[in-house]
């Protein structure tokens, strides 16, 4: 074509959309011409372009003057992006596509939102700009868009179109409104948005929306409506598509200006899943949101970073990401941007903080040791803002707080950050004292996580020092406890034990002011087994430890308070230099085979505890270790003078001498150091002798004992290290002169009276005397015995001793006579005692003083009740006795006397006392008496050889007396101290030869004692009985333990047996042969438990080593207790069971939990001893706790063990016996605490089932130990199964094989168990792992949702089911009933776990649970379950859509078929959830619902079964209104759902309504208008069913179908539309209602007949012509049914025949019609006045009704084209006349009115009416209205009348003759009413009373 014909044809369209004048033109001209001739830009010339751009000029102005012109979207589009075109003509097709947005209609916008996703894809980026613009107006201007529309979008096939919307979306959720800069006018870019995004969303500033912000608000929320939208986004498409819907919609969730966007985008987030933080494309694009866009972007297209609020909500997803900590540099700006970028704020620098600890501690190690010094300074720099900062808030001490915490732990993360610097300890050290309470506890938090920085790696010596002094200086000098304590575990961590400064530190902790820092200091310098158990390598050099000690107790202290000076430091001083000796001493002794001494022995008690030496290891290891420190020849150079200077500094120093507690750890040590150090150690004391004297007048009776001992050493050192080089090196002088001088003062001060001044100091030379006096005399034996004081040339000496003897012996024989102070009475017996130890000797008359002194000191024992002197006392007799071997019998009687005076309670007098016996009779076998020596002598010097034996014939004495007597006597003090006795000598002498003949002797005795009723007796026995088994030899061991079973296990003939049993290797004991001893006592359960330890494993000897390691009195841990050296006891005990821990460990772990408390205390003793003391205060707080974790034992212990433990204990919880059955309960909870899953799951369904069985035992106590049990093990599986923030696979391994033998068992035994107590633990384990188990439970989802649906009705309260029998009796309905059921369904914590667990599906899992759900829907019993049921499905459908989609077409038909069932209640859940449903159902299944629906109503005659189906379609009204509209089948339902509306009850009309009005969407005319024949489809066939309801329905609906077609008809005014639909009802309608209406009466049949008179007179309204045959064939029928049936239905028949005559007017049907009505009238007159009144009391006022409604009918039937003859009118006057005088005012009204309509009609003929005029009988007319007329209580009678008569008087106006003839009458009834009282009608009867007198006299004169 030519450029000349191009221009023709343009010139032709030129002219047609010149001429174009009317919108419809104008849209034809646009619709068809507009794309052609933007396409013709692309190939025409330039003549023609230019004429086509004028054209298009003019069309653009023509379109300014028809805004309702819209313009061919799809066209445009698919033009823009399918033909090639020049970037010219694609400027206009873009400009006329952003025009045709605004002016589309909403069908078209929907339809064009893809295909401009494809072009903002495809097309350029300058192109796509002005396609989005178009794509957002488009959005903006679509109302609601349905599923179906969303769904058209096909996201799912075309990725890149929900891309792009997705991008836009994202900007426009973050754009707000603006304002203009004041400076270029240029917009401000919205924080998130970059300048050409933000240019893009408000189309350079010209969008409506830029100014409006409701247009805003609208846009938004279209566009959160698709992105939010399931169906426009399937969970098919790609995860990166999903996450980046998750990104926009939570960038629109926190939209500050516009409420109702930010909850939409919130609630679509709920329903989405979340996001997965280690996504890397998800974090990736949170991060570019935060920071925005990288530098190397252009200006235009770099993104800003969002608001505050939204980096708020990004941190939520950052700071549980691990994968945003492995993208550097991106954390380190998130970091720098929240903590210091523009805009920031403390919520935001709080968070950041948060993100910078979850960074160091996840971050790799690479990239964190690259950034960590930038991320220190910036952790500094927040810190100094913060601190010049002059606000002070809250937020701000949380973010200085969380500032420091990074700091400790990214130097913990990064030693080498600090290592190497301390200046960052100084810094934080030094902050402790300028930061408020709230930071110092943060603070210390970055030290100790700082801490382990140092631990791990050595500093070198410089660095070392340094911190030291750092460490000082902050522990001496800071107020701030944090500080201190913080220094102190730098001290104690930082530095190896050995390093001596450090353990100073501690020392000097010991000073201070809190509790908690001196208990950590004290930690410090306590020695482990670790450090114990080496050769001293981990343990400081103690040459130099003393040393230092000494060095830094002589220096001058700059602090007074941290010097040796003061008490505690000192004590910290001494304590810690005596364990080092001890230490290093047991070091040395250790594996000595000459000392005796186990090899792996460490008494850390000893060690660790400022105690007297009370072993022969202790002692031996302290003498080891200082002739150790003597390593020199001369002493003063050694280190043992230092330590000396050192434990004697307190005698030198004031503010220690004041210090009892001080003074007296200063004497111990000096001591120890004088009796087992070399005697240059005493000698050098020697001159030091004034200290200790000086210590006489003590108050502190420790004090003064330990300076006489010391003072005791000292002399007898001197004395015996002078003589004994050479008699010549005595000095006299010395002796004889000062220390005799010095006796002689100290007996006078002894002399002087007793009062308060003087009682220290009386006593402290009583005791000065005691010592010094045996001192000298062990001085003087160890030279040699013969030798006397004159010998030595000490005669003084000598007579000063005696003298002091004298005293000593007068003081305690005074007093025994009269009343001493105890405290002088105690001072006495220690003295007279430290005498009698070496018998008095040289004195003449020793034996009978020793004797003298003996009565005395019994004496006083016998009179005393003080404690101290009983025990000074029997020490002296013991020491007496020990001196002198005769006294030992006399000694024996006395004890066995005293013991008479002792109560049950005072056990410590027996212990005394057995400790006494054993020092008297062992002497020095005995090893009190070796501890107890004080003197570098050795005893035997001093005794002789023959005199350290024991005393044999004593001990036979005894033994004879405790064993014949005692043990036997009905006393129970005698047999406490028979036992205690045995047991004094037997541990305190185990090596004494006497002893080995009475062993199995004592065996029998003491097994008979174990069967005493006191306690203590019994344990007493046992340990003892372990002891005596341990001196036998092996014959002897083999007999005790034949005699021991024989005596639990029968007697006499049953021993052989015993015999035979072990040898054979079968059981040794029966468990019923434990009841009870052979004399008829019953054994206590602690040994009965023992015994049978010792049975089950087959070693009967172990029994022995079991009653050792038992223990649980208290008396054994007390200090008497811990003198019987029970340590050592058990530590050879547990090496003699080493070897058979395999078999112990399992039974005797189950005994540690039995339920008698002796028998758990003893076994747990056992259990502990076995496992070393390290585990006593475990095993302490375990039995604190009713049976110890792990049974106070290390983990390792058990875990060895496991499976035998686990057999065992699950094994014994099957038992017969009660307390197997507890014990293994606890045991096997016990052992799961704490416990490694994978130890546990092959034992765990076996636990499981074990422990429900108990949780249902017999006995109460087992079952509150069974339900201990099934707690320990679901607290176990809880925290197993819960999942951590960083996943983990083994941990993710772990939790999925416990669930898979929990959940099984849970769901298949526990849920379902016959026994409550079971079924209730098993549903809360399971509610909690569905709490706390989230993603792991996903496997489990299908059978724990079941097995909790069922449980909804298994659990339900027994008042619901006992209410569901008797609702009636408590005036309950059923309904309510079951709503509160249901209320308690929906708010069950079992309906909550079912929501939780369901968040977990699967599509795997998904398809396990629909047929488990389809079998509750038909099967399920009870309602809670059921309604369970549904509301899980309704969650699903809301939570999880993409889930059920799949699968809602079987849930629907499953449920469909349970729509019928009895409750009301459940068929509405079963609704609702078909409702959620609806929507993903297919069309044909969303059809064959319908029809499922409408055959159920249709087939169900019960009221609440029709129910059910409105409920459905009231459901699919709310939820998918469109798939009722669009679909077919639906459409065809519509007869269905109308004819519900119509249903006879309310509530499911209702129902059906609400349907409707979402069906038609108000426009029901149209729809009606449009499918008259198929909404008459179910009407008319119910027509016909047997059913009345049905019949009553269907006619309702009909008449509503008839009553809409003629309002729309009327409304049409001439339109043939309605007509045409009214003329298709009646065709159709009209044959089955006449037919309907045939036949017989019955209940409702009259609403046929209104409705086939409603549907005729519609139908002649419509067609405005003459009457039809079919409306003469419905009055005929009408008139047929008048006179049948009850009177109610014939008054409606009669109504209905009324409005029929009155609709179709032209209907003559009066010759049929009056004599139906006048019949009814005279008989229903006559039956009115002779009604009873006894006849029911409705038959009369409906007798009367009908007879209204019968005249009225006969004055609506009047001919309108005919006068009735004069017969019709006589009969009808008649009647009428007699209904008016005699009828009731109602019938009187209408008789009167259809007499007023007679006489009208009767004038209106124009032929001859003198025949009518007769047959009205106007007489007797005119009479019944004079009647009425003068009726004065009902003005309407006179109303009427008056109207009545106003007719007679036109018609007598017509008829001269009649008015003559009838005037005079009518005017007197007029008078009548002139004076009616009601003006109205009085006016109205003068103004005819006016006109009949001018008619009267016009009469008149025409007739003259």
């Amino acid at each position: 074509m030519t450029d000349a014909t191009d221009l023709e044809l343009l010139e032709s369209l030129q002219l047609r959309f010149a001429m174009a004048n009317t919108l419809e033109q104008m849209q034809k001209l646009v619709s068809t011409l507009l794309v052609p001739l933007l396409d013709k830009l692309d190939t025409c010339g330039a003549a023609v372009k230019t004429k086509i751009i004028g054209l298009l000029g003019q069309v653009n102005k023509k379109l300014k003057g028809y805004p309702q012109a819209t313009l061919p979207i799809g066209m445009l589009v698919e033009s823009a992006l399918s033909s090639p075109s020049t970037a010219y003509s694609q400027s206009f097709r873009l400009m006329y596509i952003t025009m045709a947005a605004e002016r589309a209609e909403s069908e078209q916008l929907v339809e064009a939102i893809p295909t401009l996703l494809d072009g903002i894809h495809q097309r350029p980026t300058a192109q796509s700009k002005s396609l989005a613009v178009a794509l957002l107006t488009s959005v903006w201007r679509c109302a609601t868009l349905t599923d179906e529309q969303l769904r058209s979008f096909k996201f799912v096939d075309n990725h890149h179109r929900g891309e792009a919307l997705l991008k836009l979306a994202l900007d426009l959720l973050m754009f707000n409104l603006t304002t203009q800069s004041s400076e270029d006018d240029a917009p401000i870019v919205v924080a998130g948005l970059s300048t050409s995004g933000q240019s893009v969303i408000t189309n350079a500033g010209k969008a409506p929306w830029v100014t409006d912000s409701e247009a805003l608000r609208q846009l938004k929320l279209n566009v959160t409506r698709i992105v939010g939208s399931e169906q426009a986004f399937p969970i098919e498409m790609p995860d990166t598509v999903h996450e980046q819907r998750f990104l926009a919609l939570l960038c629109g969730s926190g939209d500050a200006y516009f409420p109702h966007v930010s909850s939409s985008c919130e609630d679509s987030l709920k329903r989405m899943r979340a996001a997965d933080c280690e996504s890397l494309t998800f974090i990736s694009s949170v991060l570019e949101l935060f920071l925005g866009s990288p530098p190397d972007k252009s200006a235009d297209d770099r993104r800003q970073p969002v608001t505050p609020a939204l980096k708020l909500k990004l941190f939520g997803y950052l700071n549980r990401s691990a994968a945003a900590t492995a993208m550097f540099p991106q954390w380190l700006q998130v970091i720098f941007q929240s903590l210091f970028g523009q805009g920031t704020s403390n919520k935001l620098r709080r968070q950041g903080m948060v993100f910078l600890h979850w960074v160091i501690r996840m971050a790799p190690l690479e990239q964190i040791t690259k950034a960590a010094p930038v991320l220190l300074q910036g952790v500094r720099k927040v810190l100094t803002e913060l601190t010049t900062s002059t606000s002070v808030s809250i937020d701000g001490d949380i973010i200085r707080g969380s500032a420091y915490v990074a700091w400790g732990t990214l130097a913990k993360r990064v030693p080498a950050l600090v290592i190497s610097d301390l200046s960052h300890l100084q810094e934080l050290f030094e902050a402790f004292d300028t930061e408020s309470a709230n930071v110092r506890l943060s603070i210390q938090e970055s030290l100790l996580a700082m801490l382990p920085a140092y631990e791990s790696s050595p500093l070198d010596d410089a660095t070392s020092d340094q911190l030291l002094e750092l460490l000082q200086q902050q522990l001496s000098s800071s107020a701030v406890r944090q500080t201190r304590y913080c220094a102190l575990r730098y001290a104690i961590s930082a530095f190896p034990f050995a390093r001596m400064e450090a353990r100073w530190l501690c020392v000097l902790g010991l000073a201070d002011s809190e509790r908690e820092i001196r208990a950590l200091a004290q930690s410090g310098l306590v020695i482990t087994p670790a450090l114990a158990s080496t050769e001293s390598s981990r343990l400081p050099p103690l040459a130099e430890a003393i040393r230092f000690l000494h060095s830094r107790v002589m220096a001058p202290a700059t602090i007074p308070r941290l010097g040796a000076g003061n008490p505690l430091v000192f004590g910290g001083v001494v304590g810690f230099g005596r364990s080092l000796i001890l230490a290093s001493g047991m070091a040395q002794c250790r594996g000595q085979a000459a000392s005796g001494l186990e090899p792996d022995v460490v008494d850390l008690d000893a060690l660790n505890e400022f105690s007297e030496l009370a072993t022969a290891l202790q002692r031996e290891s302290m003498q080891t270790a200082l002739t150790g420190l003597f390593t020199d020849s001369s002493y003063s150079n050694s280190p043992l003078s230092l330590w000396a200077e050192v434990a004697g500094y307190a005698l030198t120093v004031s503010t220690l001498s004041d210090s009892p507690t001080a003074l007296s750890q200063s004497l111990m040590c000096i001591v120890e150091l004088l009796s087992l150090s070399p005697v240059d150690a005493s000698l050098a004391f020697f001159e030091q002798r004034q200290k200790f004297k000086a210590a006489l007048s003590a108050r502190d009776p420790l004090v003064q004992q330990r300076s006489m001992q010391a003072l005791s050493v000292v002399y007898a050192a001197k004395l015996y290290s002078d003589a004994r080089a050479s008699l010549d090196a005595v000095d006299v002088e010395l002796w004889n002169g000062q220390t005799a001088t010095y006796l002689r003062e100290l007996v006078a001060v002894v002399a002087m009276p007793t009062d308060s001044r003087t009682l220290d100091e009386r006593q402290g030379a009583i005791l000065a005397l005691g010592h010094i006096s045996h001192g000298l005399c062990v001085a003087r034996l160890a030279l040699g015995g013969n030798r006397s004081w004159s010998d030595l040339g000490l005669n003084d000496l000598e007579v000063a001793l005696n003298q002091a003897q004298a005293v000593l012996l007068e003081g305690i024989v005074a007093a025994s006579n009269t009343t001493t102070h105890p405290m002088i009475v105690s001072a006495l017996c220690v003295a007279v005692g430290e005498i009698g130890k070496t018998g008095f000797a040289g004195v003449s008359r020793a034996s009978a003083l020793a004797i003298e002194a003996m009565v005395a000191v019994g004496e006083v024992v016998k009179k005393t009740t003080d404690a101290k002197v009983q025990d000074a006392g029997y020490s002296a007799l013991a020491n007496l006795a020990l001196g002198n071997e005769e006294l030992a019998t006399r000694f024996i009687e006395f004890l066995q006397a005293s013991v008479k005076t002792a109560t049950k309670k005072q056990i410590d007098v027996h212990f005394k006392i057995g400790e006494a016996l054993a020092i008297a009779l062992g002497r020095f076998q005995c090893t009190l008496v070796g501890v107890g020596w004080i003197f570098p002598i050795e005893p035997a010097a001093v005794y002789g050889e023959g005199g350290l034996e024991a005393n044999g014939a004593a001990i036979d004495v005894l033994l004879e007396l405790v064993t014949g007597k005692m043990a036997v006597s009905p006393s129970p003090q005698d047999r406490q101290a028979a036992v205690v006795w045995i047991l004094s000598l037997v541990q305190f002498c185990p090596r004494l030869a006497a002893l080995t003949p009475w062993l199995s002797k004592l065996h029998t005795c003491l097994c008979g004692l174990l069967t005493d009723r006191d306690e203590f007796t019994q344990e007493a026995a046992s340990k003892t009985l372990g002891r005596i088994y341990d001196m036998g030899d092996a014959t002897l061991k083999d007999d005790l333990v034949y005699s021991l079973m024989s005596l639990f296990g029968g007697s006499g003939s049953q021993q052989q047996s015993v015999r035979q049993r072990i040898e054979a290797d079968e059981p040794l004991l029966e468990q019923e042969s434990l009841g009870q001893t052979p004399d008829g006592r019953a054994v206590n359960t602690t040994y009965k438990s023992i015994l049978s330890l010792a049975s089950d494993m087959q070693k009967p000897s172990l029994v022995y080593q079991f009653m050792q390691l038992a223990t649980h009195t208290a008396v054994w841990s007390s200090r008497r207790g811990a003198a019987y050296g029970f340590a050592t006891i058990i530590e050879r005990a547990r090496e003699s069971m080493q070897p058979h821990l395999k078999a112990i460990v399992p039974k005797l772990y189950r005994y540690t939990f039995d339920p008698s408390p002796q028998t758990r205390a003893a076994m747990t003793s056992i259990w502990r001893a076995l496992l070393g003391s390290g585990n006593s205060s475990a095993a302490a707080e375990g039995e604190a706790a009713g049976g110890s974790e792990w049974a106070a034992s290390g983990t390792s212990v058990v875990e060895a063990h496991w499976d035998a433990i686990m057999d065992e204990c699950l094994g014994s919880m099957g038992q017969r016996e009660w307390r197997v059955r507890e014990s293994g309960c606890g045991a096997l909870a016990g052992a799961v605490r704490g416990a490694k899953p994978e130890l546990v799951v092959p034992f765990l369904e076996r636990m499981w089932q074990m422990s429900f069985r108990v949780l249902d035992d017999i006995k109460g106590s087992v079952r509150d130990a069974g339900l201990k049990t099934c707690q320990a093990l679901a607290t176990a599986t809880v925290a197993w199964c819960t999942p951590r923030d960083t996943r983990e696979a083994s941990r993710d391994a772990q939790a999925l094989a416990v669930l898979s033998v929990v959940v099984p068992f849970l769901v298949d035994s526990g849920v379902v168990s016959d026994a409550e107590d079971v079924r209730g633990f098993s549903l809360g384990l399971l509610l909690k792992l569905c709490r706390s188990s989230g993603f792991y439970l996903s496997a489990s989802v299908p059978a724990i949702t079941e097995r909790l649906l069922e449980s909804l009705s298994n659990m339900e309260s027994q008042a619901a089911n006992y209410l569901t029998f008797h609702a009636e009796s408590h005036d309950i309905t059923v309904e309510q009933l079951e709503a509160a059921r249901l209320g308690a369904v929906k708010a069950s914590p079992i309906m909550q776990g079912i929501e939780l667990v369901l968040e977990q599906l699967t599509p795997e899992s998904m398809a396990e649970l629909v047929p488990r759900l389809q079998t509750i829907v038909r099967r399920g019993l009870g309602l809670p379950t059921r309604a369970g049921c549904a509301r899980a499905i309704v969650f699903l459908c809301v939570k999880r859509a993409d889930l059920v989609r799949p699968h809602a077409a079987a849930l629907v038909k499953a449920i469909s078929g349970a729509l019928t069932e009895s409750s009301a209640v459940q068929r509405k859940a079963w609704a609702a959830a078909i409702g959620f449903m609806a929507p993903m159902l297919s069309a044909g299944m969303f059809r064959n619902l319908l029809k499922h629906v409408e055959k159920t109503y249709v087939d169900k005659y019960d009221e609440d079964l029709r129910g059910v189906c409105g409920l459905v379609l009231e459901q699919l009204s709310v939820r998918c209104p469109e798939r009722l509209r669009e679909d077919d089948g639906a459409r065809a339902a519509a007869s269905f759902v109308m004819l519900g509306c119509w249903d006879s009850n309310e509530l499911t009309r209702e129902s059906f309504r609400c349907a409707w009005r979402e069906y038609t969407l108000g426009s029901g005319a149209k729809l009606v208008e449009s499918h008259v024949g198929e909404l008459l489809g179910l009407p008319l066939a119910f027509l016909s069913d047997d059913s009345w309801p049905r019949r009553i329905q269907s006619a309702a609906a009909i008449s509503d179908l008839a009553r809409v077609l003629e309002r729309a008809a009327r409304a049409q005014s001439g339109g043939d539309k309605a007509g045409q639909a009214l003329a298709t009802l009646a065709d159709m309608a009209l044959p089955e209602l006449i037919r309907a209406s045939q036949g017989r009466v019955w209940p409702g049949k009259a609403q046929v007949l209104e409705c086939l008179v409603l549907v005729c007179t519609a139908a002649a309204s419509a067609k405005s012509n003459g009457a039809s045959d079919t409306q003469r064939v419905v009055c005929e029928l009408l008139l047929r049914e008048i006179p049948r049936g009850d009177l109610a239905y014939r008054r409606l028949a009669v109504t209905h025949f009324c409005a029929l005559v009155e609709a179709v007017p032209t209907l003559d049907v009066y010759a049929e019609a009056s004599a139906v009505m006048l019949d009814i009238i005279a008989r229903g007159m006559g039956s009115a006045t002779a009604m009873d009144v006894d006849d029911e009391p409705m038959q009369r006022p409906l007798q009367l009704t009908l007879i209204a409604a019968a005249i009225r009918a006969l004055l609506l039937a009047l001919p309108k084209t005919r006068v009735l003859s004069s017969e019709e009118v006589a009969a009808v006057a008649r009647v009428l006349c007699e209904v008016a005088r005699d009828g009731v005012w109602n019938i009187r009204v209408v008789g009167l009115e259809c007499l007023q309509a007679l006489v009208s009609h009767c004038s209106k003929s124009e032929q001859d009416r003198t025949d009518l005029w007769r047959a009205l009988d106007m007489p007797k007319a005119l009479h019944a209205i004079r009647v009425c007329a003068s009726e004065g209580k009902y003005v309407a009678v006179r109303t009427a009348a008056l109207g009545a008569l106003e007719a007679v008087l036109d018609a007598l106006q017509s008829n001269d003759s009649e008015l003559g003839l009838q005037g005079a009458i009518a005017r007197d009834v007029l008078d009548l009413l002139v004076d009616d009282p009601v003006p109205s009608i009085a006016d109205r009867a003068k103004d005819a009373r006016a006109k009949i007198s001018g008619d009267l006299k016009l009469t008149a004169d025409n007739l003259a």
